[in-house]
């Protein structure tokens, strides 16, 4: 117990400095919502394949774990989901809030500033739960109990997250000159997590990202896909597609990749407990 009060609270101050580091936020660019709601990419990247998956939003109740500043939570809610925002870092809220105002929806999102494994979720209300970037700050086995029975019977889980499979990859990334901008106890998921994750969902499906695209992080623009250089859109979609098609034809190599997407679906009248042993996360 008082080893998860001190990873809560070493958590909570990361956070609050990380909120004082931004600039403010801004309105989300048009372009921004146009391209989320084409995925004409959808294949290359993670954010656009959860997207594909999310399919028509339109009075959908969504619930966004993990909101942060509240970027996916506005693009969630001017695609036309009713959203609910949570997060355990009430710094961050209040710039998701701002946001949330700049965009014209603070109408579409309810902020909710909780630990989810202490508060009460109501149960069986949304029809997409979205964890993009969250749940490797987590303990699974508390959070992802309460993420399931808030899910609709026939309701989809999305889970967009880090991930090293190879610990030998993983020795030789920490040895690389780059930042590393990360929260004192968050850690990127392994094979026994993802097996765990998706043996929770009666239907399952994952898409690995990120082979040869870590090498993203090397262009400056990486970030400004739609806005950026043209040769760095260009760079960038070539490395993704390269990805794609690697990954396509060997399987095998989806063990070196950086970012899994995964795609749960709560059974129509199942009580929500999932069977663990009944997923695995491939080679």
């Amino acid at each position: 117990m008082h080893d998860t009060v001190n990873a809560r609270q070493s958590e909570l101050a990361y956070q609050a400095e990380r909120a004082t580091k931004m600039d403010g936020v801004g309105p989300t660019p048009d372009y921004i919502i146009e391209r989320y709601r084409r995925n004409r990419l959808w294949r290359l990247f993670p954010k656009e394949f959860m997207f594909k998956h999310l399919g028509e939003m339109d009075r959908k109740e969504i619930l966004d774990f993990g909101c942060g500043e509240g970027q996916l939570s506005t693009q969630l809610a001017r695609l036309g989901g009713l959203v609910t925002a949570s997060d355990i870092s009430p710094e961050l809220v209040d710039l998701a809030k701002r946001r949330a105002i700049l965009d014209g929806v603070q109408d579409r999102i309810d902020f909710i500033v909780a630990d989810v494994a202490e508060s009460l979720l109501p149960k069986n209300k949304f029809d997409f739960v979205i964890c993009h970037a969250a749940l490797h700050h987590v303990d699974l086995r508390s959070v992802m109990p309460h993420i399931l029975a808030c899910l609709k019977p026939g309701g989809v889980a999305i889970m967009v997250e880090p991930i090293a499979f190879s610990p030998l990859l993983q020795r030789s990334r920490d040895m690389l000159p780059f930042e590393k901008d990360a929260s004192p106890d968050e850690r990127q998921l392994n094979q026994d997590d993802v097996k765990f994750i998706l043996g929770l969902f009666d239907e399952s499906q994952m898409a690995f990202f990120n082979l040869f695209g870590r090498l993203a992080r090397l262009f400056p623009n990486r970030n400004k896909i739609d806005k950026g250089h043209p040769l760095t859109k260009t760079a960038l979609v070539a490395l993704a597609g390269l990805d794609r098609l690697l990954v396509s034809a060997w399987p095998g190599l989806s063990r070196f990749c950086g970012t899994i997407v995964m795609v749960g679906r709560k059974r129509v009248g199942s009580s929500g407990t999932g069977n663990p042993a009944a997923a695995s996360p491939g080679p």
